[in-house]
């Protein structure tokens, strides 16, 4: 695709024409192909990361992650961010200039082009590479993919679940462009070869935390198996709609049939009650961590995948992030399916956090189990629990899930 400092404009066409004749859908504006050097091509990347945040909103993710147990303690969220994006990265598109970013120079070994070489034989590996971000501008162009990101605050789960949908797409349409079709044989194909990518990721990235790895992972590898399923179900149609009535929850993600077959989308939790116990602190943020982001806490614990395997039976969590002066407290709560399971989950997760050093010292912290629920608090506002935690089981509301998103329509709907 680049050589000599210059774009093959015919290959560059050939595979414009492709993708969208292979995705059916047909560019309402012309996407620019611009050649930038790394640096620059790290500027752009910085800028998407940091658009809508500030120093502290950036860092305040990676403090609260830390405290929860979803990053070890001293992770620096923007940087190790910006360390896996511009390491593996040798095109782009961008979704503020509506441009396609290709990296001028001898591309270095990455990730990508670990993968593509498991599919490409005559094309090269940047063409697959060119042919998934084009999928990406499609996405935008027709289905508003980056501002409906954008509107997704305080759920990592949801957007995650959005994210899957993005890159799963633009798997299938990438490798079709080098195999030459899509059907259920070539998509089984796909799903095998993308088996090997926790271990390619390893390789290519040590280092990179647990979340952002399994993160990476999960909207690769499981996003596309979630919409290759819809693919099989109804095509292109069937995709379509996806973007119409998106999963919920990363857990419809990991067990399609829970979006396909009974739909059983998260159930609404509502934090509250804390104020009164906890006189001049004041909630700076809400997150979802969700099933993908419970399993990688639970992996860090002494059962590790074992204890993982109780993130199955998450059914919702919502948590309020507290601050008083430069403290932050964590009010958390996950509802299991079971008491069983909130029970096994509890016990786990305050062995977790019993480990958690900060300062020299256990992150001060208080589980408690009431049916199937589990309520965490975890910071200094912890030491006001024997008042706080009842305050917050009377206030708060865990009740019936969120609408259900309906299945992709069948062809011809």
């Amino acid at each position: 695709m680049v050589s000599g400092g210059r774009v093959n404009l015919h290959r560059a066409e050939q595979i414009y024409t492709d993708v969208q004749e292979l995705r059916q859908l047909y560019f309402n504006t012309e996407v620019a192909m611009v050649l930038m050097d790394q640096a620059h091509a790290n500027l752009v990347l910085e800028r998407e990361v940091t658009q809508h945040h500030d120093e502290a909103d950036l860092q305040r993710p990676a403090e609260v992650g830390m405290l929860t147990g979803l990053y070890a303690p001293g992770t620096n969220l923007k940087t190790q961010t910006m360390r896996v994006l511009s390491s593996q990265v040798v095109g782009f598109y961008d979704p503020q200039s509506q441009e396609m970013i290709l990296v001028n120079g001898k591309s270095p070994r990455s990730l990508w082009s670990e993968i593509t070489e498991f599919f490409t034989h005559q094309k090269p590996t940047s063409e697959m590479l060119v042919a998934h971000e084009l999928t990406h501008a499609l996405q935008d162009q027709y289905f508003g993919v980056h501002a409906a990101l954008d509107r997704i605050v305080g759920d990592d789960d949801r957007r995650l679940a959005l994210k899957a949908v993005t890159e799963g797409d633009a798997m299938l349409v990438s490798y079709g462009y080098i195999s030459g079709r899509i059907d259920a044989d070539t998509i089984g194909t796909l799903q095998t070869n993308l088996e090997n990518m926790p271990k390619m990721f390893d390789l290519e990235s040590p280092g990179t935390p647990a979340a952002l790895r399994d993160a990476l992972i999960f909207e690769y590898t499981d996003g596309t198996r979630f919409v290759g399923e819809a693919y099989r179900r109804g095509g292109w149609n069937a995709v379509n709609a996806l973007y119409r009535n998106p999963p919920l929850s990363t857990r419809q993600i990991l067990e399609p049939a829970f979006y396909f077959v009974h739909p059983s989308p998260p159930l609404r939790i509502a934090v509250g009650g804390w104020a009164p116990a906890l006189e001049g602190w004041h909630e700076v943020a809400e997150n979802t961590y969700g099933e993908l982001l419970l399993r990688v806490i639970l992996t860090r614990g002494p059962g590790g995948q074992t204890s993982a395997g109780l993130a199955r039976g998450w059914r919702g969590d919502r948590m309020a992030v507290l601050q008083k002066d430069a403290a932050l407290t964590v009010i958390w709560i996950v509802a299991l399916s079971d008491d069983a399971s909130a029970a096994a989950f509890a016990s786990a997760y305050a062995g977790i956090l019993d480990r958690i050093v900060t300062n020299g010292a256990a992150a001060p912290h208080h589980v408690e189990l009431r049916g199937a629920a589990v309520l965490a608090i975890i910071g200094p506002g912890a030491a006001q629990s024997a008042e706080l935690a009842p305050a917050i089981w009377r206030a708060s509301v865990i009740g019936a899930a969120a609408p259900a998103s309906a299945p992709p329509a069948s062809p011809g709907a």
